[in-house]
């Protein structure tokens, strides 16, 4: 790469730096980015509900990722109406993680570990667009809801399908997500999820009931994630392209020994991180 391409790319990356630095400054994008946060609350909260209606045998519970919880609310009174709202919320929530990256929000730098943190939310960011037009489809009754894992397990097979190199990138995908798992551990025991929190705002029963929901939420996060990451070395290992998401991790789980404890548990810990959600759209500094 000769310098007038490196100084072109440069150019480039400094313009779009600028213009996401631009766009958060804008009157409308906090309103907007606090909407995000209340639509993955809500998101979080129903996949924790189903998951506890199963394991203490009521009806509606089930296993269900994002987009089986999309669909789980659609089914409801009022379900689709509140399909719209979640649409607008995820693509706030998209577009905010997006720039949240571009712009460095988080103050993460410009060195190997803040690109990587600033990187995981800009892929955060595509992952919650694609749940809007996932909900998209669930409205115009295009999408068959029933394999929720389907996306992952086509990524997979694609990549996997390129010799040697594709193998070693799914096995660094998933020693990535475990990396991440007990990174999230960390985040919740130590309180290190709320460091871009408006904490001088935040006083008495709510501090430590946010604390509490931190532990809780990212220990079970953290416990998905690893689960997450053990399916992609498997594929990787194996050349296995079985279910490997959240809803894969909790059937792993309630098949385990305990195994009702253990889904009853994480289901209450990904309640909690929906709730946690709610705290975020007021404390978190969006900009």
């Amino acid at each position: 790469m000769n310098d007038e391409t490196k100084h072109a790319i440069g150019e480039v990356i400094e313009k779009t730096v600028e213009a996401a630095e631009e766009t958060v400054r804008q009157p409308f994008f906090k309103p907007l980015a606090r909407l995000g946060f209340y639509s993955k609350g809500s998101l979080f909260i129903v996949i924790g509900v189903l998951a506890i209606l199963l394991v203490v045998g009521l009806d509606g519970g089930k296993i269900a990722d994002a987009t089986g919880a999309l669909a789980a609310v659609s089914e409801r009174p009022f379900g689709k109406v509140l399909l719209i709202i979640f649409i607008v919320g995820a693509a706030a929530h998209g577009t905010w993680n997006i720039l949240r990256g571009a712009a460095d929000i988080d103050d993460a730098g410009k060195n190997w570990l803040g690109i990587v943190k600033r990187s995981i939310s800009v892929i955060t960011g595509f992952f919650y667009l694609g749940l809007a037009i996932s909900a998209i489809e669930i409205i115009v009754a295009v999408r068959d809801t029933d394999g929720s894992s389907q996306a992952e397990e086509t990524f997979i097979s694609l990549v996997l399908a390129v010799p040697v190199l594709g193998a070693l990138f799914i096995g660094l995908v998933g020693l990535g997500v475990i990396g991440a798992g007990f990174h999230e551990c960390y985040s919740g025991v130590s309180g290190k999820f709320r460091e871009n929190y408006r904490l001088w705002e935040i006083t008495g029963f709510h501090l430590t009931f946010i604390n509490v929901l931190g532990v809780l939420s990212f220990t079970a996060r953290a416990l998905i994630l690893v689960l997450m990451g053990y399916f992609f070395v498997r594929a990787a290992v194996y050349h296995n392209t079985g279910a490997i998401g959240m809803d894969a991790a909790l059937l792993v789980l309630l098949r385990s020994s305990y195994g009702r404890l253990l889904v009853l548990l994480t289901a209450i810990g990904l309640f909690c991180h929906g709730v946690l959600a709610f705290y975020e759209a007021r404390y978190r500094r969006i900009c």
